[in-house]
């Protein structure tokens, strides 16, 4: 017998051939009778075994009724809870409330149920214990690639994406492309990449890593996709040796496209400086050679040929120092920079005395937040502090930072005389920056800024020193990247990623998911209504990456209704200002990539997305999955399918602010996928197709049951 029958149609089938023998059986009986009986006893036994015979039917069906209500119900019932609970939710309550008739069968699947939750109790402590140090380090691994000031993204050999940092979000600006399991070649230029992979692959298998410098490691330079970003780096194969195959690679990298671009200005004044000096230089040198070949007594002529020096030696000088000043200007704009907080620059200052008693230096005032070179800064101030301390007998110094109108100002002030501008002048050509040998002048000039000391009032002196502002805007609760805090930034078990078939043929374990789910203005796509917001959130490899989620408030181009206000809390004061639908569905139809659509009742939230496909000019062409139908078919004892029965039969918890939010149905709705996917082995359901099609046997059933 098929195994996909359901209990109650097997026992239905069992009652059946039993009503079905009836007649048979009795019809028989009463033949053979009607054969031995003299006269004529076949209108008689007709009437009473016809009436005998019916009354047997009805009373099969009224056991198999009760038998339907009392046995195979409950049992049924059982089985499922008891599915649950073993593949899906450890805490589920096994109901043996209907099994009263079932004799001990209910209280000792009570026992058990009772005995398996606290068993896995245990084993789920040993393993939290066991994988608390692993824990640990994966928050070591994170806060390390978290600082790096490099962009870090590991690559399996299928140029996948295992890993990335924060830094490489910031530096190449992307968020819905950038992704674990996500094709590296979706953001950056592919070519590099297979150039490079191909020189360092030939020089791994040929043995050539083991003599070479660079061992398998080797530089390129690629850019994005849309030409955007020049980007400088590293590649590093990561290779293994057991079945001497390449795995993967790591790719480290920063942002060179300002660097280039003033190394492409360098030379091209260098070579137009060039040009313009050789015609005064070749002037300057006829005009000389002309004089000494010239006879001494030809006045005019030499007085002619001394203008002509005279000039072009002028324009030689204008041209040398119109280069002077752009070549000054093309060094100061390379100087590596960042945004500073006065704080952290004046404090590390401050540090550098703490153990002079001879040199009293505080901070004062708010901070702010400057851009400069801070090494270099903190080495111009130290020496500053040093030779006031011993020219002008200076001992009690304040360094603080301030706002000005165009520019920011550090400035360190003193009890005494003021430094005079020789004096100042003499410091700042002394060698302050041991490392590169810089005088204060060249630091001043990489920050186009100078330095002047005056009278603060009181007795006091003041050195001012003008500093370039921020380049971004800091706030002291505001990161100035809009990346979450904490990336779900890897998965290793992508570096040997499984080989796929036909989608269709694929486990469902090894697919990957974007599950999501739309707020609208009302319940008619067809009718008018629209999206007000739409949210998603990846899976891949069984984890739900929270880290990568997509959520996007949406500007309907309509007023929202008040009851859309009070079901879902998006007021039409929210929605002003955000992206339309045609900016937000290309981005969220990105962030999809291939990955498999999920939705509670999809039918609905699909409508929405395809009404608007046309005009985005995008298909979601995607393979789609609806929770509410595989819920009805693991779980097909109940008719209770909402979002909420689901997640409560599998112990998933939706907070009341995010229930009827985009993003909190979403997250809910992936935990319950992930529980479903446990419950569909059971069922036989393991790959994408046969998920597909016992979903569609589930609509054709409930059109069919919708008739009647």
């Amino acid at each position: 017998m098929n195994e996909r029958l359901s209990l109650r149609v097997r026992f239905f089938l069992f009652f059946a051939l039993i009503a079905v023998a009836v007649p048979f059986l009795l019809g028989g009986g009463l033949w053979l009778a009607a054969q031995r009986l003299e006269g004529n006893p076949t209108p008689h036994l007709l009437l009473f075994g016809g009436a005998a015979g019916f009354a047997l039917i009805g009373v099969v069906v009224g056991v198999w009724q009760l038998f339907d209500q009392n046995v195979a119900r409950p049992i049924q019932t059982i089985v499922r809870d008891l599915q649950t609970l073993l593949h899906a939710n450890p805490q589920h309550e096994v109901d043996t409330t209907s099994g009263r008739y079932l004799g001990l069968l209910a209280p000792v699947v009570r026992e058990i149920a009772d005995a398996f939750a606290n068993a896995r109790a245990d084993v789920d402590k040993e393993v939290t214990q066991a994988t608390h140090s692993l824990n640990e380090q994966r928050q070591q691994l994170e806060a390390i690639l978290r600082e790096l000031n490099e962009g870090v993204i590991v690559c399996n050999s299928s140029h996948r994406i295992l890993l990335y940092n924060r830094r490489a979000l910031q530096i190449l600006g992307v968020t819905e492309g950038m992704g674990l399991g996500r094709p590296l070649f979706s953001i950056l230029n592919e070519q590099p990449f297979v150039l490079t992979l191909d020189r360092l692959t030939s020089r791994y298998l040929e043995g050539r890593h083991e003599t070479h410098p660079d061992r398998l490691m080797t530089g390129l330079v690629f850019a994005r996709n849309d030409g955007s970003l020049i980007l400088e780096g590293r590649m590093s194969l990561i290779v293994d040796d057991a079945d001497h195959e390449i795995t993967g690679y790591v790719l480290t990298f920063d942002d060179v496209t300002s660097e280039l671009k003033e190394l492409i200005k360098s030379d091209r004044l260098m070579r137009s400086t060039l040009e313009e000096l050789r015609h005064p230089v070749a002037s300057l040198r006829a005009a000389v050679e002309m004089l000494d070949d010239m006879p001494a007594d030809d006045a005019d002529a030499r007085r002619a040929f001394q203008k002509v020096l005279a000039e072009e030696s002028q324009r030689l000088s204008s041209e040398l120092e119109r280069f002077g000043e752009e070549y000054r200007a093309i060094v100061t704009s390379q100087w590596p920079m960042s945004d500073v907080h006065s704080g952290n620059l004046l404090n590390a200052l401050t540090r550098q005395f703490r153990n002079d008693d001879s040199i009293l230096c505080d901070v004062t005032g708010e901070p702010i937040w400057l851009r400069c070179d801070s090494t270099t800064v903190v080495a111009l101030l130290s020496h500053i502090i040093r030779r006031a301390l011993i020219e002008l007998d200076a001992q009690t110094f304040l360094v603080s930072a301030r706002t000005g109108t165009s520019r920011s100002y550090i400035e360190v002030t003193w009890e005494g005389d003021v430094a005079s501008p020789s004096m100042m002048e003499r410091w700042l050509k002394e060698p302050i920056e041991r490392g590169l040998g810089l005088t204060g002048v060249e630091i001043l000039e990489h920050h186009k800024s100078e330095a002047w000391c005056e009278p603060a009032g009181g007795g006091k002196a003041r050195v001012r020193i003008p500093v370039p502002p921020p380049a971004s805007q800091h706030t002291a609760t505001t990161s100035t990247a809009p990346l979450p805090i904490r990336l779900e930034f890897y998965d290793f078990n992508l570096l040997k990623p499984a080989q796929l078939g036909a989608v269709a043929d694929t486990s469902l374990r090894d697919l990957t998911y974007v599950v999501f789910d739309t707020e609208t203005t009302g319940l008619e796509p067809s009718n008018g209504d629209e999206i007000i917001q739409i949210a998603g959130v990846r899976i891949l490899n069984g984890r739900i990456l929270t880290g990568e989620a997509f959520d996007q408030l949406v500007d309907p181009g309509r007023r929202v209704p008040p009851l859309a206000t009070r079901i879902t809390g998006i007021s039409q004061e929210m929605v002003a200002g955000k992206p339309r639908i045609d900016d937000v569905l290309p981005r969220f139809h990105d962030y999809v990539g291939e990955s498999v659509l999920v939705a509670h009742n999809a039918a609905f939230d699909m409508k929405f997305l395809q009404l608007k496909q046309e005009r985005c000019n995008l298909r979601f062409d995607n393979p789609v999955l609806d929770t509410v139908l595989l819920s009805a078919i693991v779980h097909d004892h109940t008719n209770q399918h909402t979002l909420d029965a689901v997640a409560e039969r599998f112990s998933i918890e939706i907070p009341p602010e995010t229930r009827h939010t985009a993003l909190g149905d979403s997250l809910a709705t992936a935990g319950v996928l992930l529980k479903l996917i446990e419950l569909l082995e059971v069922h036989g359901i393991r790959t994408l197709g046969e998920a597909i099609e016992a979903s569609n046997k589930i609509v054709e059933i409930r059109r069919r049951q919708a008739k009647y």
